[in-house]
């Protein structure tokens, strides 16, 4: 077992507790916990590099109690969450990639390479356009 792991599980003094985000701030989270004095306690975000867990008041979150810390951490939401709205939608994404960048489900992909060529593979492949369709190169090849 990993040493880490092996010190959490072992160290009476530490516990698990499950909790109700109270408040969500830039530098903690307020989360109140009816187990645990005081019931409301400061705590740190547990960062996985799999960005924010997108908390809001009344999410039930799972918070590591370390033994001799004043501040717990939130290791993540338990269930879904009780944000009232959708997350924002970006007006433009941007990918990038050194060599090649591929988009793949299923049997289809779009493959972009370093050197300009864009690669369009699947069964089908569908083209609609409300308006005009075009399609144009220095030289276009049909069959």
């Amino acid at each position: 077992m990993n040493t880490a792991i092996e010190s959490l599980v072992n160290t009476a003094a530490a516990a698990l507790c499950r909790g109700r985000v109270v408040e969500v701030r830039d530098d903690e989270i307020l989360v109140r916990m009816p187990d645990v004095e005081p019931d409301t306690l400061a705590c740190e975000r547990l960062h996985t590099g799999a960005g924010d867990l997108g908390l809001v008041a009344g999410d039930h979150v799972l918070v590591w109690l370390p033994p001799r810390a004043s501040r717990g951490i939130v290791l993540g939401r338990i269930g879904g969450s009780h944000a009232s709205h959708p997350a924002a939608t970006p007006d433009e994404i941007t990918l990038e990639a050194k060599h090649t960048l591929t988009l793949r489900v299923g049997e289809g992909s779009i493959t972009i390479r370093e050197d300009g060529k864009i690669l369009i593979k699947g069964k089908d492949l569908v083209s609609h356009a409300q308006r005009m369709n075009r399609i144009k190169g220095g030289a276009v090849s049909i069959n």
